[in-house]
């Protein structure tokens, strides 16, 4: 394959291939809202049709469909392409741009960014990886490896029904050799961060409504006078939760959480080892906009405490009036939503039991769990790994020594892929950045600069990352 022949040809049409992402934000696929979810399936399939799948399907589920696409380049090797084609809501405060608007502007300090909802998560590597696909077809190249596409349509809720489509499929993705997760690797300044895996995770409501309590208003929010003689559901669930942690909120003290949590494996401890000598956790906090790690924390035991700590975190809590001014009331119900991230070896069907088992043994028997989630578990893969050094490879090829972390504290799908049924090593890469995914103003860089790289530059290592795939695999 030659490489430099497509590179430039990148570089030439990069406003073409700017337009196509532009068109993919610009179909709105809020799994939240179900708003364009069956258009942005077609829209991904045709896609597939259009770089030369010999087979692609609108793979239904009880849930949002899985575009599936099926790429022969006649090779002996073949590679899952995992994508999530879904995002987030867009309603929060503080977009400069109308989110779906697919708009290029300056951001300091990158220059010209693709700021939209999807624009990094992950709406622009999906079509980002497709142009680098489709750029080595127009050189009168061939992809080097055969591709099995997998974009499905529930990420953001989960991947609730991912399963039903690897057990209708599992035969032919026990084929491949490995799977790979289109993504951006590098941080504000440049520096390469790569992830070897995931934590699992779960998302489940707590409510208590006087009803169910038999206490307090059954119905509707009351006066807040009636506080003198009538029960509070919100003061019960708050004393509830302060059962759950230590005083800071740091320590879960429900019986048995801890118990399959694993330490970091040798393998894990050389890496942390590593990344301790190029850590900044200065930009870290810059990024997230705060000052201080739990216990001021850093390095390295920064670094554990981050990865390798299971967590109990509140989302959010919704009881009574909340809109502006004042309005006095007791309220009837309140609910809170709870996320559990899963380390090694934790397992996911033991978490709710042991929170359930809590709330009894403390009295709080009329507190309602509802899982929202079914979740998923933590997922890994070694450093040794074949797909994980193709990786390496490429962004050596560009002259990046990547910061290479055992775990990420974030949660994906990969052990639908990574473990039962089809135990497929698993990685995740791309050189560019992109950043505030869930928040206002998402952006993905366009413009190369000397250290952050731009979308051309993206395409180009996802074409690298293909051929070496296709040696290494």
């Amino acid at each position: 394959m030659n490489r430099s022949k497509i590179y430039r040809y990148i570089d030439e049409h990069i406003n073409e291939h700017i337009a196509k992402l532009q068109e993919i934000i610009r179909q709105p696929s809020i799994s939240a809202e179900n708003i364009g979810i069956r258009e942005c399936a077609e829209l991904v399939k045709k896609y597939f049709e259009e770089i030369g799948c010999i087979e692609t399907k609108i793979v239904e589920t009880s849930g949002n469909p899985v575009v599936y696409g099926e790429y022969n380049a006649n090779s002996n090797k073949t590679l899952i392409v995992y994508m999530m084609y879904d995002t987030q809501p867009a309603d929060e405060p503080g977009w400069i741009v109308n989110p779906f608007a697919g708009e290029i502007i300056d951001l300091e300090p990158f220059g010209k960014c693709l700021v939209a909802r999807g624009a990094v998560n992950t709406k622009g590597e999906l079509r980002a990886f497709l142009n680098a696909c489709e750029s080595i077809k127009a050189c009168k190249e061939e992809i080097p490896i055969n591709l099995i596409f997998v974009a499905e349509g529930e990420e953001e809720l989960g991947s609730r029904h991912l399963p039903e489509f690897i057990k209708k499929y599992e035969k032919k993705l026990k084929e491949a050799n490995g799977v790979f997760f289109p993504s951006v690797d590098q941080d504000e300044k440049g520096k390469v961060v790569m992830s070897l895996g995931v934590k699992g995770i779960i998302y489940f409501e707590l409510e208590l409504n006087g009803k169910d309590w038999g206490y307090g208003p059954t119905e509707f929010d009351i006066h807040g006078s009636n506080k003198a003689w009538v029960d509070s559901p919100a003061w019960r669930m708050i004393q509830a939760l302060s059962t759950m942690t230590t005083k800071d909120g740091n320590t879960v003290l429900i019986d048995g959480f801890y118990e399959n949590v694993a330490p970091p494996s040798q393998e894990d401890l050389e890496l942390l080892k590593k990344i301790e000598e190029t850590f900044d956790e200065e930009v870290i906090k810059k990024e997230m906009k705060v000052e201080r790690f739990i216990n001021d924390l850093h390095g390295i035991e920064a670094l554990k405490k981050y990865l390798y700590s299971p967590t109990l975190n509140i989302d959010g809590i919704w009881s009574g009036y909340i809109g502006p001014g004042t309005k006095t009331v007791l309220p009837h119900k309140i609910v809170v939503k709870i996320d559990v991230r899963l380390v090694p070896n934790m397992k996911v069907e033991e978490v709710l039991p042991k929170i359930r088992k809590h709330l009894d043994k403390h009295g709080f028997k009329e507190i309602k769990i509802r899982e929202l989630e079914t979740g998923y578990g933590w997922a890994k893969t070694s450093v040794k790994e074949k797909i994980v050094q193709a990786i390496i490879n490429s962004y050596r090829e560009f002259g990046f020594e990547p910061e290479i972390w055992p775990l990420m504290a974030g949660s994906a799908p990969f052990c639908m892929f990574n473990r039962e049924p089809l135990n497929l090593p698993f990685i995740s890469g791309g050189l560019g950045h992109g950043g505030r995914a869930h928040a206002p103003n998402e952006y993905l860089v366009i413009q190369e600069g000397k250290n952050v790289k731009g979308l051309a530059t993206l395409e180009k290592s996802y074409v690298s990352m293909l051929y070496n795939f296709s040696k290494m695999l």
